[in-house]
């Protein structure tokens, strides 16, 4: 018999990570996204937010000195590693992997704080202009 899959909280409840505080506040930040509306999964086993059925913000956890989020658009486009990046991020929280992809990286629960009033914005342009475009 197959196991069921673990849900996102699941996946958090069982997490061993030094920076499983500011994990949970990223969590609670992304949750509280009224628009898009992001429908929360698991995704490379940890927590994934999609619209639309299209992947777009998925934890990290690989690194134990920090947590990632990795802005992404699944397998709905490629990606183009050296292009010029989909945006200017003012907010200064991405680090830009190609055209389509950049991770955030928390290091502590300062970082969480600052980004609370700019990462759900940061989301919404994420989704606005490179995922449905």
């Amino acid at each position: 018999m197959a196991k069921a899959a673990q849900s996102a909280g699941e996946v958090m409840a069982a997490l061993s990570h030094p920076l499983r505080a500011e994990a949970d506040a990223l969590r609670v930040i992304l949750l509280a996204l009224k628009a898009p509306k992001l429908d929360e999964s698991v995704k490379w086993n940890a927590p994934s937010y999609a619209v639309g059925g299209v992947h777009c913000v998925t934890f990290n956890f690989s690194d134990k000195k920090s947590i990632r989020l990795i802005f992404h658009c699944d397998t709905a486009r490629k990606e183009t590693k050296g292009a010029p990046p989909a945006f200017a991020d003012e907010t200064g929280l991405l680090a830009w992997q190609s055209d389509i992809r950049a991770i955030a990286v928390f290091r502590t629960m300062e970082d969480v704080a600052a980004a609370k009033l700019v990462l759900p914005g940061l989301v919404r342009r994420w989704v606005s202009e490179v995922v449905e475009r």
